[in-house]
């Protein structure tokens, strides 16, 4: 519980402080007048001053913002009260502030850059994220290079692979692991590639044209994944039975496992039913009833029916491939991008109905979802970070007052009419915005309190 709540406040508090900051510090720089910035919504439970800002931490942790001068109209800049000055830790009126650093004085441009400054810095700390990560821990690779399933009529097919084949060369270039040869067949997908395979005793000579369909390539066949466990989740089912890195799983009950997916299939339909393991480890026995725990997950085929599965917290076998430095950044992009992409088509499935609004998950969601995952490894929680960072990003980025995106919405409205928006139409669509957000947060919140499970990062 205490590792629960610790990755959530850490998860919740880094997007945040990031996210605001490239507000700030743009403001800054463009001569606006930063009057507060704040970590979380409410009464401000503590505060200080430093230079112009009132800097504070308030009551509700869901979110923060920064408030400049002038961002009310200016005809509604309120005289000062001589029975109430302001205090020492009290934000400056608007009327003690020269209006030329209102932010609603300045240019267009500049406007735009302070609202895009947020987003922008939660993407660029998520591709930091990765690219850290895969500086220090490298790509987790299937250390092997043997075929374990080939998909019927896919390319793999037609070229003649067969199961239990094993690649040994792609184009001339020696193949080590999984990773080497999902990279080589990938790499100019359109190129027929000239593979070496080993069947039995005999090598030869095999030509494979990968598919491309909708910017998607397949090759048609998979590496074969033993019942070897890799990562283990701390105090998970397996964690407490004592299954460790590197343990083989030979049987579940009276049925022998003879590949990670038998490993799995079993488990998930067991939910809540006691299994009897068998499994090897540094060459001794071992054995122990699990119970998988419970997970709702998108059921095969939908976007919005969820099922129960059983999960024990284990990932299969990989080891870790350290790359070089232009490498892992090239990866670290690579990795935000396609997790930019990831979010946005679910954010367009989500508008158009075809996603569930089951599957939205509000803040005590992320909280235990920050927990499971750490208890995966601290680069877990990273990878997590980095992930919420850009879903912060892109969903600050709707045209939807209060976000970002409605705000530079109406600044391009603005440009083009050459005029500045009607202040009831602007008033009007503000308050719309923060009712369908309050409505948005008290729904997803009902959904929270009624999760029975949470979430882990793809274990079984």
């Amino acid at each position: 519980m205490l590792t629960t709540i610790l990755a959530g406040l850490f998860v919740l508090g880094v997007v945040i402080i990031v996210h605001e900051f490239g507000h700030f510090i743009v403001a800054k720089f463009s001569g606006v007048y930063v009057k507060v910035f704040s970590i979380g919504f409410g009464k401000r439970l503590v505060r200080w001053r430093r230079g112009e800002t009132v800097y504070a931490v308030s009551a509700l942790p869901f979110g923060g913002y920064v408030k400049f001068a002038g961002e009310s109209d200016l005809a509604d800049v309120p005289p000062p009260d001589p029975d109430h000055p302001p205090g020492p830790l009290d934000e400056t009126p608007d009327s003690e502030i020269p209006r030329e650093r209102y932010f609603t004085t300045q240019r267009k441009l500049i406007r735009a850059a302070i609202l895009l400054a947020g987003p922008f810095m939660n993407y660029l700390l998520a591709v930091l994220l990765f690219v850290g990560v895969y500086l220090v821990q490298g790509v987790n690779v299937n250390p092997t290079t043997r075929v374990g399933l080939v998909t019927a009529d896919g390319p793999a097919a037609l070229a003649g692979i067969a199961t239990g084949d094993s690649i040994l060369s792609i184009d001339g270039a020696r193949v080590e692991d999984w990773y080497d040869v999902v990279t080589l067949l990938i790499d100019e997908p359109s190129k027929r590639k000239t593979l070496v395979v080993r069947r039995g005793a005999r090598e030869r000579e095999i030509h494979l044209e990968p598919k491309v369909e909708k910017r998607q390539v397949s090759i048609g066949m998979f590496a074969f994944d033993p019942p070897r466990v890799g990562r283990v989740q701390k105090n998970g089912p397996a964690h407490r039975a004592g299954i460790e890195n590197g343990a083989v799983i030979e049987a579940i009950n009276d049925t022998l496992v003879t590949t990670y997916g038998d490993l799995v299939r079993i488990i998930n339909a067991n939910a809540n039913r006691p299994l009897y393991f068998r499994w090897e480890l540094d060459g001794l026995a071992h054995a122990d009833t699990i119970v998988p725990e419970p997970k709702q997950v998108l059921k095969p085929g939908t976007t919005s029916e969820l099922t129960t599965v059983g999960i024990i917290g284990i990932h299969p076998y990989t080891e870790r491939r350290r790359e070089g430095f232009f490498t892992s950044i090239g990866n670290g992009f690579a990795a935000a991008n396609a997790t930019t992409a990831q979010i946005v088509g679910y954010l367009g499935l989500l508008i158009t109905g075809r996603m569930g609004v089951s599957t939205l998950g509000g803040p005590i969601t992320i909280t235990q979802m920050a927990g499971d995952v750490a208890n995966w490894g601290f680069d877990y929680l990273l990878s997590f970070l980095a992930f919420f960072n850009i879903n912060l990003c892109v969903f600050n980025l709707i045209p939807l007052l209060p976000f970002d995106g409605g705000h530079l919405a109406i600044l391009a409205v603005e440009g083009v009419t050459r005029r500045p928006l009607n202040r009831r139409v602007r008033d009007w669509l503000t308050q719309g915005g923060f009712v369908l957000i309050i409505l948005l947060m008290a729904f997803v919140l009902v959904l929270d309190l009624s999760r029975c499970a949470g979430s882990t990062p793809s274990g079984f």
